[in-house]
């Protein structure tokens, strides 16, 4: 359902990747999902265009993160979380079994913030 008030899919994928990792880089988005890289590129291009996302450079690849100092980006980040929030424990299994890092033994699949 997000993805028809976001307009797109691949938008909806890099909004819950956004909120499950907190930062992210378009080609994780593009290889988990088996995408075109240059649409996730011109995705998180709009978003950041528009205010909800920053970036900034590490190393040779771009990080896009939520822009915090944004009131309006802080709504969205809050309306977008309530639709990743009703996402079940297995769907988000599903969606973000690939791991950027190891996972704390004992840790459940929730999100990051929350332990």
């Amino acid at each position: 359902m997000l993805d028809k008030v976001l307009g797109s899919e691949i938008a909806m994928k890099i909004m819950f990747h956004l909120i499950h990792y907190n930062e992210i880089y378009p080609s994780a988005v593009a290889k988990d999902y088996d995408l075109a890289l240059s649409s996730v590129q011109k995705q998180f291009a709009r978003f950041e265009e528009a205010g909800i996302l920053v970036s900034k450079m590490v190393g040779k690849t771009r990080i896009y993160m939520f822009n915090k100092k944004s009131k309006a980006a802080n709504k969205f980040y809050d309306f977008v979380k309530v639709y990743y929030d009703g996402l079940s424990i297995k769907d988000k299994e599903k969606i973000f079994s690939k791991r950027r890092r190891p996972r704390r033994p004992g840790k459940p699949v929730v999100g990051q913030n929350e332990d």
